[in-house]
């Protein structure tokens, strides 16, 4: 089997696949560090590549904090992930997306204060998290593709 292409750029404005708005003054730095820790993920499980040359068929793993909510000294933030099919696909009203899944329920991080690295620690590690719980959906569905 060939590899399977998990596509990361987020460099399109309009089609963004991190999105950390809710992260407030974060919010770069937060996409930057899902981005990053998928590539890591990505480059550690053998049969999956981010390098777009070396793979035609893949998936977009999404990533949006929905929700930041603030109780006291505390932020809560939900990360909502999907799993797209790469590339986009045909219908009869154009190009579109198909989605896998959407996993199971959405992970939260909790921040205390309002501290950058706390807030990038918890990203990368529900971002792992996410990373393992997915590639293996993924290549149960590319056995059907």
């Amino acid at each position: 089997m060939s590899l399977i292409f998990v596509n990361t750029d987020n460099t399109d404005s309009k089609h963004k696949i991190y999105i950390a708005d809710k992260a407030g003054a974060h919010a770069a730095a937060v996409e930057k560090k899902m981005q990053d820790t998928i590539v890591a993920a990505v480059a550690k499980a053998g049969e999956f590549t981010t390098d777009k040359s070396a793979a035609d068929k893949g998936y977009t793993l999404k990533l949006t904090i929905i929700k930041a909510e603030r109780s006291g000294a505390t932020t809560t933030y939900t990360v909502h992930p999907e799993i797209v099919r790469y590339p986009l696909g045909s219908g009869t009203k154009g190009k579109g997306e198909e989605m896998v899944s959407t996993l199971t329920k959405d992970p939260t991080i909790e921040v205390k204060g309002n501290s950058k690295d706390l807030l990038l620690e918890g990203v990368e590690l529900v971002t792992e998290n996410i990373v393992k719980k997915a590639l293996p959906l993924m290549r149960m569905d590319m056995a059907k593709r």
